[in-house]
């Protein structure tokens, strides 16, 4: 059975969310470009898993529209990147019909098929958004009157958090 082991990916996801936040804050900071980065409203994880030839992704995108919608136009889309490589293989046998495991942040271990790999990698992403929130990852991030956190695969449409209607229950950075 092929597995993919998110321990290993939550490093570089906190990593990619750190560095990115670090990045924007110098722009927002320096004269030559602060115009073209304000406040931060929406903080948004796209990804996609392909299919069995293209390689797994997963971005960030920034809004600094007032009113900032879930609306996949961000004022600053693809600010950060990783490519997940070692995903391939069990996106090929999920294509094949055959179960993966994954193994989750807090070690259990997640059977899936079907969308439930695209659904446990969301919700990883989710977790990775709400961990960067608790440790303050993105306390130095210059962020509008609200700012909200969301994950989407936007290739499928077959995953999003928070649904519509929950918008700024959990997903408020505060």
């Amino acid at each position: 059975m092929i597995t993919i082991d998110l321990r290993k990916d939550a490093v570089d996801v906190q990593q990619m969310l750190s560095d990115a936040v670090r990045k924007y804050a110098a722009k927002n900071r320096a004269a030559r470009t602060a115009k073209r980065h304000p406040a931060v409203t929406r903080i948004d994880i796209s990804y996609s898993l392909g299919d069995t030839t293209s390689t797994p992704w997963v971005h960030l995108d920034l809004d600094t529209k007032p009113g900032s919608e879930p609306d996949g136009d961000p004022s600053h889309p693809d600010f950060a990147k990783l490519t997940r490589r070692a995903w391939l293989p069990a996106v090929q046998a999920d294509c094949d019909g055959e179960t993966v495991s994954v193994v989750q942040v807090n070690g259990k271990v997640r059977k899936c098929n079907d969308d439930e790999l695209l659904e446990a990698i969301g919700d990883f992403l989710v977790a990775m958004l709400l961990e960067a929130r608790t440790n303050g990852v993105f306390s130095p991030l210059p962020k509008g009157n609200r700012c909200e956190l969301g994950v989407e695969d936007p290739t499928s449409g077959a995953f999003g958090w928070p649904n519509y209607e929950d918008r700024g229950k959990k997903n408020l950075v505060k």
